[in-house]
Protein backbone atom coordinates (compact mmCIF):
# COMPACT_ATOMS: atom_id res chain seq x y z
CA UNK A 1 0.00 0.00 0.00
CA UNK A 2 1.25 3.29 -0.78
CA UNK A 3 2.19 5.73 2.07
CA UNK A 4 -0.54 7.90 0.84
CA UNK A 5 -3.15 5.45 1.17
CA UNK A 6 -1.96 4.20 4.42
CA UNK A 7 -2.15 8.25 5.69
CA UNK A 8 -6.13 7.53 4.48
CA UNK A 9 -6.56 4.18 5.70
CA UNK A 10 -5.62 5.93 9.49
CA UNK A 11 -7.36 9.00 9.17
CA UNK A 12 -10.82 10.21 10.95
CA UNK A 13 -12.94 8.03 8.10
CA UNK A 14 -11.01 4.68 8.95
CA UNK A 15 -13.70 5.19 11.95
CA UNK A 16 -16.52 5.85 9.99
CA UNK A 17 -18.96 4.38 8.33
CA UNK A 18 -21.53 5.24 5.02
CA UNK A 19 -24.97 3.75 5.09
CA UNK A 20 -27.05 4.28 2.32
CA UNK A 21 -30.40 3.08 1.32
CA UNK A 22 -29.97 0.82 -1.75
CA UNK A 23 -33.43 0.89 -3.19
CA UNK A 24 -34.18 4.18 -3.53
CA UNK A 25 -30.85 6.50 -3.38
CA UNK A 26 -28.76 3.69 -5.32
CA UNK A 27 -31.35 2.50 -7.69
CA UNK A 28 -34.49 4.59 -8.01
CA UNK A 29 -36.46 2.28 -6.87
CA UNK A 30 -39.41 4.10 -5.59
CA UNK A 31 -39.97 5.00 -9.15
CA UNK A 32 -40.42 1.13 -9.73
CA UNK A 33 -42.80 0.63 -6.85
CA UNK A 34 -44.80 3.74 -8.45
CA UNK A 35 -45.19 1.93 -11.33
CA UNK A 36 -45.76 -1.71 -9.89
CA UNK A 37 -48.54 -0.49 -7.97
CA UNK A 38 -50.43 1.56 -10.95
CA UNK A 39 -49.92 -1.73 -12.85
CA UNK A 40 -51.72 -3.97 -10.28
CA UNK A 41 -54.23 -0.95 -9.27
CA UNK A 42 -55.31 -0.79 -13.14
CA UNK A 43 -56.14 -4.51 -13.15
CA UNK A 44 -59.47 -3.71 -11.11
CA UNK A 45 -59.41 -0.15 -13.24
CA UNK A 46 -58.41 2.27 -10.91
CA UNK A 47 -55.83 4.48 -11.56
CA UNK A 48 -53.11 5.60 -9.13
CA UNK A 49 -51.18 9.62 -9.57
CA UNK A 50 -48.30 10.18 -8.56
CA UNK A 51 -49.94 12.95 -5.93
CA UNK A 52 -52.15 9.32 -4.75
CA UNK A 53 -49.03 7.89 -4.37
CA UNK A 54 -46.56 10.37 -2.13
CA UNK A 55 -50.13 10.54 -0.52
CA UNK A 56 -50.03 7.01 0.76
CA UNK A 57 -46.79 5.34 -0.11
CA UNK A 58 -43.66 7.36 1.04
CA UNK A 59 -42.82 4.84 3.86
CA UNK A 60 -39.91 2.70 2.86
CA UNK A 61 -41.67 -0.32 4.01
CA UNK A 62 -44.91 -1.27 2.20
CA UNK A 63 -46.35 -3.25 4.51
CA UNK A 64 -46.45 -0.07 7.24
CA UNK A 65 -49.37 1.69 4.58
CA UNK A 66 -50.73 -1.03 2.50
CA UNK A 67 -54.34 -1.85 4.29
CA UNK A 68 -54.74 1.79 4.44
CA UNK A 69 -53.63 2.72 0.95
CA UNK A 70 -55.24 0.15 -0.83
CA UNK A 71 -58.79 0.61 1.45
CA UNK A 72 -58.82 4.60 0.02
CA UNK A 73 -58.01 3.44 -3.27
CA UNK A 74 -60.92 1.21 -2.94
CA UNK A 75 -59.21 -2.34 -4.74
CA UNK A 76 -60.28 -5.16 -3.08
CA UNK A 77 -59.10 -7.96 -5.30
CA UNK A 78 -56.60 -9.00 -3.28
CA UNK A 79 -55.39 -8.94 0.55
CA UNK A 80 -52.56 -6.39 1.78
CA UNK A 81 -49.92 -9.04 2.73
CA UNK A 82 -50.50 -10.64 -1.30
CA UNK A 83 -50.28 -6.84 -2.85
CA UNK A 84 -47.28 -6.48 -0.93
CA UNK A 85 -45.74 -9.71 -1.56
CA UNK A 86 -46.44 -8.77 -5.37
CA UNK A 87 -44.83 -5.44 -5.11
CA UNK A 88 -41.42 -6.56 -3.72
CA UNK A 89 -41.57 -9.99 -6.16
CA UNK A 90 -41.82 -7.02 -9.32
CA UNK A 91 -39.57 -4.74 -7.67
CA UNK A 92 -37.39 -7.32 -6.95
CA UNK A 93 -37.60 -8.55 -10.78
CA UNK A 94 -37.07 -5.26 -12.26
CA UNK A 95 -33.85 -4.65 -10.26
CA UNK A 96 -32.09 -7.45 -11.28
CA UNK A 97 -32.97 -6.30 -15.01
CA UNK A 98 -29.43 -5.25 -17.18
CA UNK A 99 -30.63 -1.96 -17.55
CA UNK A 100 -30.54 -1.34 -13.95
CA UNK A 101 -27.62 0.70 -12.78
CA UNK A 102 -26.27 2.47 -9.55
CA UNK A 103 -26.79 6.15 -9.01
CA UNK A 104 -23.50 8.15 -10.75
CA UNK A 105 -23.61 10.74 -7.92
CA UNK A 106 -23.67 7.29 -5.16
CA UNK A 107 -20.47 5.79 -6.66
CA UNK A 108 -18.54 8.81 -6.52
CA UNK A 109 -19.95 8.82 -2.93
CA UNK A 110 -19.05 5.60 -2.09
CA UNK A 111 -15.35 5.90 -3.72
CA UNK A 112 -14.63 8.73 -1.79
CA UNK A 113 -15.31 7.23 1.46
CA UNK A 114 -13.25 4.32 0.54
CA UNK A 115 -10.70 5.85 -0.28
CA UNK A 116 -10.62 8.04 3.00
CA UNK A 117 -11.22 4.44 5.11
CA UNK A 118 -14.51 4.38 5.79
CA UNK A 119 -16.75 1.03 6.04
CA UNK A 120 -19.51 0.74 3.20
CA UNK A 121 -23.11 -0.37 4.22
CA UNK A 122 -26.52 -0.41 2.96
CA UNK A 123 -30.33 -0.94 4.26
CA UNK A 124 -32.68 -2.61 1.72
CA UNK A 125 -36.96 -2.52 2.36
CA UNK A 126 -36.25 -6.10 0.71
CA UNK A 127 -36.21 -9.33 2.04
CA UNK A 128 -32.42 -10.27 2.69
CA UNK A 129 -31.79 -13.08 0.42
CA UNK A 130 -33.26 -10.87 -3.19
CA UNK A 131 -31.46 -7.82 -1.52
CA UNK A 132 -28.50 -9.59 -1.49
CA UNK A 133 -28.92 -10.81 -4.77
CA UNK A 134 -29.82 -7.31 -6.15
CA UNK A 135 -26.45 -6.07 -4.22
CA UNK A 136 -24.60 -8.93 -5.95
CA UNK A 137 -26.14 -8.84 -9.76
CA UNK A 138 -24.92 -5.00 -9.58
CA UNK A 139 -21.69 -5.27 -8.01
CA UNK A 140 -21.47 -3.41 -4.60
CA UNK A 141 -19.06 -6.00 -3.80
CA UNK A 142 -16.56 -3.42 -5.27
CA UNK A 143 -16.62 -1.45 -2.20
CA UNK A 144 -17.29 -4.11 -0.10
CA UNK A 145 -20.53 -3.21 0.59
CA UNK A 146 -22.57 -5.05 3.66
CA UNK A 147 -26.19 -5.54 2.97
CA UNK A 148 -28.91 -5.22 6.07
CA UNK A 149 -32.82 -6.11 6.09
CA UNK A 150 -35.85 -5.95 8.00
CA UNK A 151 -36.87 -8.93 8.96
CA UNK A 152 -40.26 -9.59 8.02
CA UNK A 153 -42.17 -8.80 11.82
CA UNK A 154 -39.35 -6.02 11.53
CA UNK A 155 -42.64 -3.64 9.58
CA UNK A 156 -41.18 -0.12 10.25
CA UNK A 157 -37.55 -1.00 9.06
CA UNK A 158 -35.37 0.82 9.11
CA UNK A 159 -36.22 1.95 13.26
CA UNK A 160 -33.58 4.04 15.15
CA UNK A 161 -32.23 0.83 16.96
CA UNK A 162 -32.22 -0.92 13.19
CA UNK A 163 -29.55 2.53 12.21
CA UNK A 164 -27.56 0.90 15.54
CA UNK A 165 -27.72 -2.50 15.14
CA UNK A 166 -26.18 -1.77 11.77
CA UNK A 167 -23.61 0.28 12.96
CA UNK A 168 -23.20 -2.27 15.75
CA UNK A 169 -22.19 -4.99 13.00
CA UNK A 170 -19.64 -3.00 11.39
CA UNK A 171 -18.13 -1.83 14.27
CA UNK A 172 -18.64 2.18 13.92
CA UNK A 173 -19.80 4.55 16.44
CA UNK A 174 -23.42 5.98 15.30
CA UNK A 175 -22.20 9.01 15.82
CA UNK A 176 -19.34 8.04 13.06
CA UNK A 177 -21.96 7.12 10.61
CA UNK A 178 -22.86 9.03 7.73
CA UNK A 179 -26.79 7.73 6.85
CA UNK A 180 -27.47 8.84 3.22
CA UNK A 181 -31.28 8.04 2.29
CA UNK A 182 -34.80 9.15 0.54
CA UNK A 183 -37.41 10.29 2.71
CA UNK A 184 -38.52 12.17 6.36
CA UNK A 185 -39.14 8.97 8.00
CA UNK A 186 -35.31 7.57 7.19
CA UNK A 187 -34.23 10.69 7.81
CA UNK A 188 -35.67 10.88 11.39
CA UNK A 189 -35.07 7.48 12.52
CA UNK A 190 -31.41 8.54 11.47
CA UNK A 191 -31.60 11.53 13.25
CA UNK A 192 -32.83 9.90 16.08
CA UNK A 193 -29.71 7.46 15.99
CA UNK A 194 -27.38 10.18 16.58
CA UNK A 195 -26.11 9.72 12.85
CA UNK A 196 -24.98 12.70 10.34
CA UNK A 197 -27.98 12.38 7.36
CA UNK A 198 -27.64 13.12 3.65
CA UNK A 199 -31.08 13.22 2.00
CA UNK A 200 -31.21 12.48 -1.89
CA UNK A 201 -34.60 13.58 -2.58
CA UNK A 202 -36.75 12.44 -5.84
CA UNK A 203 -39.82 13.35 -7.46
CA UNK A 204 -42.53 12.12 -4.60
CA UNK A 205 -40.36 13.38 -1.55
CA UNK A 206 -38.84 16.32 -2.92
CA UNK A 207 -41.82 18.51 -0.85
CA UNK A 208 -41.24 16.54 2.46
CA UNK A 209 -39.78 18.10 5.78
CA UNK A 210 -36.04 17.04 6.38
CA UNK A 211 -35.34 19.16 9.14
CA UNK A 212 -32.30 18.63 10.92
CA UNK A 213 -30.17 16.89 7.94
CA UNK A 214 -26.75 18.15 7.47
CA UNK A 215 -26.88 18.06 3.65
CA UNK A 216 -30.27 17.71 1.03
CA UNK A 217 -29.90 17.75 -2.57
CA UNK A 218 -31.41 16.19 -5.50
CA UNK A 219 -28.14 14.49 -7.07
CA UNK A 220 -25.18 13.51 -4.92
CA UNK A 221 -23.54 14.51 -8.42
CA UNK A 222 -24.33 18.01 -7.27
CA UNK A 223 -22.07 17.99 -4.09
CA UNK A 224 -18.22 17.24 -3.80
CA UNK A 225 -18.19 14.15 -1.50
CA UNK A 226 -14.94 14.66 0.37
CA UNK A 227 -15.69 18.77 0.86
CA UNK A 228 -18.62 17.47 2.18
CA UNK A 229 -16.82 14.66 4.39
CA UNK A 230 -14.45 17.61 6.12
CA UNK A 231 -17.54 19.43 7.13
CA UNK A 232 -18.99 16.72 9.44
CA UNK A 233 -15.18 15.27 10.40
CA UNK A 234 -16.31 12.26 8.45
Amino acid sequence: MAKTEEQQAEGASSKSALIFEMDNVALGARRIRYEVLAGILKEQGIGLTPILFSRYCLHPCPSVYMPAFLAAMKYTAATPEQVVERLINETTSRLMQKTTVISDGLIKWMDAALARGAALACASMLPLASAEGVAAHLGFDRWGVKVFSGSPADKGFPHAENWLRMAKAIGRNPKRCLAIVSSMSTTKTALAAMMHVAVVTDEFTEFQDFCGANLVCADLKEVKADEFFEEISF
